[in-house]
């Protein structure tokens, strides 16, 4: 077991599944397909969850189900939505000790779910994107085996604190950033060689290389030789690729309908993180994502569906289909 600190969102996720929720191509909208429902009207919902959200609680949960000893920093407010979160992260069995409690509001999410399980989301961050960097127990992680960081809502200073003070202790990093920090492009790139993980979509990738780069190997090629130690890209159905010692490793999904991606990236994150504090070859790290990440899409929510530890031998005795390729023609 490993003592892993978990620091990003923690929101109260409402989820809301529904016939009723039209998918349209539409050129409107960023990458073409929108959901929507006629202004002004009512549509009825065949399920729906209020649940814990957010990466850091997404991951934190996923990393305790696998085996491993879970520290969580966020932040969340004074209201009755904060017992709903601590209420539930408690019965995970995730340590609460380094969050912090503020006056305020708790972050919440809206999540629209069609029947083909794609969503979409609307997110209020509230006091989760509020984290303070003087109520953090410093001493605390330096006990840790391993710092994973989802968004920090664009805190940048507050992540370059977090990677000094990894890097001055021997502590392993990684990060599954989110839109705000890829943002800020010229400081990823200084930190991107100093992160042991770093993990981000394929349409994330691409915006961070400005746009310049859809084909596979090209934006592999880009982190590479960008310093990055080891990054990991999904592709949601079509599976995920590592970038390695200069060679790209792609390897397909696993076969299965979806109810809801939400989460898909954040279980595939905690598999990945798994593998690599069990010493699992690059492959297996892969594999071990893709199968946290195939399992969490078969219920609705971001942790039902999370392997625990005895489960996830099954899915890694099944067979992928596997290509690698060479960065750079020989």
């Amino acid at each position: 077991m490993n003592k892993v600190v978990v620091i990003g969102a923690c929101v109260v996720d409402v989820l809301l599944k529904s016939k009723g929720l039209k998918v349209l191509k539409s050129h409107q909208v960023d990458g073409g397909v929108a959901m929507c429902q006629m202004l002004g009207g009512k549509i009825e919902a065949e399920n729906g969850v209020l649940v814990s959200g957010g990466g850091g609680t997404n991951v934190a949960v996923g990393l305790h189900r696998l085996g491993e000893a879970v520290k969580m920093i966020s932040r969340v407010g004074d209201d009755d939505l904060s017992e709903i979160l601590i209420e539930q992260l408690n019965k995970e069995s995730v340590d609460l000790t380094m969050l912090q409690r503020a006056k305020g509001k708790t972050g919440i999410s809206a999540v629209l779910v069609a029947t083909d399980g794609g969503r979409s989301i609307v997110t209020f961050r509230g006091e989760s994107g509020e984290i303070e960097k003087g109520e953090i127990d410093w001493d605390e992680i330096k006990k840790a085996d391993w710092i994973q960081i989802s968004s920090l809502g664009g805190e940048m200073d507050l992540l370059e604190d977090l990677v000094a003070f990894a890097m001055e202790h021997g502590v392993r990093i990684g990060i599954n950033p989110g839109k705000k920090e890829l943002r800020e492009r010229e400081r990823m790139l200084a930190l991107m060689p100093k992160f042991d993980l770093f993990n981000l979509n394929r349409l994330e990738a691409s915006e961070f290389w400005l746009g310049n780069f859809g084909n596979e190997i090209d934006l592999a090629k880009r982190f590479f030789e960008a310093g990055s130690r080891l990054v990991m890209i999904t592709d949601g159905k079509n599976g995920a690729g590592v970038v390695d010692k200069g060679r790209w490793i792609k390897m397909k999904a696993f076969s299965n309908k979806s109810v809801d991606d939400t989460g898909a990236g954040d279980a595939f994150v905690s598999g990945a993180v798994a593998g690599i504090l069990a010493g699992k070859s690059v492959e297996e790290v892969l594999k071990m994502g893709l199968a946290n990440g195939g399992s969490v899409v078969t219920k609705l929510g971001a942790k039902d569906g999370l392997l625990y530890k005895n489960e996830i031998s099954k899915w890694m005795n099944k067979k992928l289909k596997i290509v690698e390729e060479s960065l750079y023609v020989l």
